[in-house]
Formats: C-alpha cells, structure tokens, sequence
C-alpha cells in the first residue's frame, strides 16, 4: 500500500491538576484524534477559563516521515509553575527511561521529544481514509525531598496522521509504506530515483551483489519537470523492504546528517554535480547475528523549488576532521547534527517521497 502525508493533527484533552482544571488549547486545525484514532470534537473554553492572551498552544507536534516530534512549553499548564523535561516522556511508564522517548531541553522551543512513528509505544490504527500513529505524552511529576507529590499526573493524547491515496497490488511480500509531506502534488507523480553506479561513479551499475567491506556507490536524484534542488532526509537499511523493520539501522538521518561517518568508515556525500541530484558512498555491512545476507536501503527524498535555502532541515552534511561539514556551503547549518535538527515550518514549495533500493547480497569475504 502507498499512502501520502498530509498535516498532523493534534488532539489536547484537558489536564487537572490540585483540582484546577488548566486546558492546554487544541490547534485550529484538522480533526480531533483520540488514542485509538477515533475522532471527536471538544466543547469550545468558556471565555473566562484561560487567559486569552496565550495564543501559542504549549504542546505542538510537527510529523515528519519517519517521526513525530514533540514540542513542549515548560509553563505547561500556564499556570506559572514550570515542568521540567525530566517529567515529560511519550508512551507508558516503561518508556520512562528510554532516552528517545524523553523530552530534551531545546532552548526557545523549550522541551522537545523525536521518536520513531513506531516507538515509544506508538499505537498504528488504519481506515479507509487515513493512516494514524498515535501515542501519549504523559506529565510524570517527580517527588519532593520529603517523597510527597503535590501536583498529578496528566496525559496528553498525541496523533500523526497521512491521508491514503491509493493502493497498489505487488507481488513483494512487504509493500515498503510510503509517505510524502509538505507535498505540491501526490507523491506518485514525483520522479524520485535511488540507484547504484559504478566505482568511478561514471554510469549505472546492475549487479546488487557485493563482498563485505565493499564501497557502496549511490546516487539520489529528482527527475521532475521543473528544476529543484535534491535533498536526503534520512536512509535506512534493513533486511526486508519494509524499513520500519527490525533490525534496522540509520546511516543518514536528522535532514541530512550522514551519521555513519562518525565511525570512521568511508560514508560521505559527494561533491554536487547537479543540483537535482546528489551522490554518496558508504561500506557494505551486515546485521550482527542475523543469518541474512540481504540488505535493502530506503531514503526519503525531498526536492525543494529553485529559491532553496540552506537552513537546518535542507542541508547535506559530512562528517569530516571532527566537525561538520555541508556540501552546499554554510556548515552553520550542520551544527545541530549531534543534537536535534528542526526549523520553523514554511510554506515552501516541497515536493517528497520515498524510494527503497535492494535487496543487496553481501556475503562475507573468505
């Protein structure tokens, strides 16, 4: 099944705490998402309820492809009494202590959490319209020095959810799911490549077999009828063409950070030769005791309109010397790669997809 992305939606429901009852205001926007992913309404504020001068919602959520993120403000109940991010997790209590799915301070965002759509507990639930992943943020408040708790615990029920466009029939057993954001027209009518080239990375390469510690040459590329500039979000790769598949393991993540050059190994982008394109290599690899040989990678593409800028979100980064480096200048952009990449939303006009290469046999070498 191929599905195509479209805003979040975010359902609030009212927290009480010391018998008060503070609401966290909803977005204007979209349908209201309960845990199960059944839809509801919630009854307007009474004009004295809250102040009305608070026009930001104090939890926010952006969803990307492969992740919901989480925004939190630390006057959570704009009540004057801060939280703090030790108090703030997604999912259940035994999530409590996974580090993906604790909140991080993140300057003037104030707290912020990234998960997994799959992690963290995520509940997947899907209709005939709408592909939703939903999940909680839960408000754990910790314990005075004399082991007494003064405030209560609160839940906040969280959704993302892509609208389906069509279902295709395959014979794969697993049909990889696709979503695409910010997306000017359906993700089917993109032209979105990932293909293998050879060594000196001077035309195609068909052959997908390869020995262990082999250098893998791939090039991602937009192929649409305006020019754009190409983007890699993140890739992946697994032993199934389903990359939300286990194990699983990201070498490029975080909107463009190539990741896997931190180890040591020969993982880098290569210099721009089209602006719709972009080039990069990494070694083979296998899953550490996994039988399997075979190996597929999935990146989710973007291609941005000719007016791109560098920015946190649009950026290619190699780790190179210790430090960060972007193939499209500005390697100010880059510094966020060893924490959290995100900027505030535009209305850019982002056309995206998602493209899976393999399966790759890599056999060991004797």
């Amino acid at each position: 099944m191929v599905f195509a992305g479209y805003s979040a939606s975010l359902a609030l429901l009212m927290l009480f705490a010391f018998g008060e009852a503070d609401a966290i205001r909803t977005l204007k926007e979209g349908p209201m998402i309960d845990a199960e992913g059944r839809e509801y309404k919630l009854t307007p504020l009474a004009e004295n309820s809250r102040p009305q001068s608070a026009d930001r919602p104090t939890v926010r959520v952006q969803c990307t492809e492969v992740s919901m993120i989480v925004f939190i403000q630390p006057d959570l109940f704009r009540n004057g009494r801060l939280v703090s991010p030790e108090e703030l997790f997604l999912g259940n209590g035994k999530h409590s202590k996974s580090s993906q799915c604790k909140a991080v301070d993140a300057g003037d965002d104030g707290y912020v959490i990234e998960a997994g759509l799959n992690e963290c507990g995520s509940m997947l639930t899907i209709s005939n319209d709408d592909v939703i992943y939903s999940n909680k943020l839960v408000y754990s408040p910790t314990f005075s020095h004399h082991s007494i708790m003064r405030k209560t615990e609160a839940v906040v029920p969280i959704s993302c959810h892509y609208k389906r466009t069509h279902t295709v029939s395959s014979n794969a057993q697993h049909q990889p799911l696709t979503f695409s954001k910010w997306a000017k027209f359906s993700a089917a009518n993109a032209a979105f490549t990932l293909k293998l080239l050879t060594d000196d990375w001077s035309r195609e390469m068909f052959s997908s077999t390869f020995l262990l510690g082999d250098l893998l040459h791939l090039e991602a590329s937009y192929t649409g009828p305006d020019q754009r500039r190409l983007f890699i979000d993140s890739c992946v790769a697994t032993l199934t063409p389903d990359p939300t598949s286990v194990p699983r393991h990201y070498f490029i993540e975080n909107h463009g950070c190539f990741t896997d050059a931190k180890g040591g190994h020969n993982a880098r982008f290569q210099p721009r030769s089209r602006a719709e394109s972009l080039r990069f290599q990494l070694d083979t690899f296998l899953f550490r005791n996994d039988p399997r040989n075979t190996v597929f990678i999935t990146c989710e593409l973007k291609a941005m309109p000719k007016m791109w800028r560098n920015s946190p979100i649009n950026k290619a980064c190699n780790y190179i010397h210790s430090r960060w480096n972007n193939v499209d200048g500005n390697d100010s952009v880059c510094q966020c790669c060893d924490r959290f990449c995100h900027d505030r939303p535009h209305m850019d006009d982002v056309v995206c997809d998602t493209v899976t290469l393999g399966p790759l046999t890599i056999f060991h070498r004797k």
